[in-house]
């Protein structure tokens, strides 16, 4: 039998997941802008909520600081996909194209 690390399946891929889901107020009206203060991957969401990627234990954290979240699906932990992984080089390009053509204020 396979020796298995803790933290991975028979596989010896990662084991859990995490939960994509969306923070809102509450009934307790917490400001969305403390959500900050639990260092979570967040962007924003369409329908005024705070869109996060999180653990069943950052899941808890939040509601016992009396969010409402919304789980959408379960995202499995597992390795970057490389083809996501871009270049230093690749990263440059694109952020040039983007602020092409914006006026700069000169300092003087």
């Amino acid at each position: 039998m396979a020796s298995r690390s803790k933290g991975a399946d028979a596989l010896g891929r990662p084991e859990g997941e995490r939960f994509e889901a969306t923070v809102h107020p509450g009934v307790q009206d917490v400001a969305l802008s403390r959500v900050a203060d639990l260092d979570l991957d967040r962007i924003p969401d369409p329908q005024g909520g705070v869109r996060v990627l999180i653990t069943a234990d950052e899941l808890g954290e939040l509601v016992r600081r009396g969010y409402e979240v919304r789980v959408f699906r379960t995202v499995p932990i597992a390795p970057l996909d490389p083809g996501l992984v871009q270049t230093d080089d690749e990263a440059e390009r694109w952020l040039a194209e983007r602020v092409a053509g914006i006026a700069r204020e000169e300092q003087s």
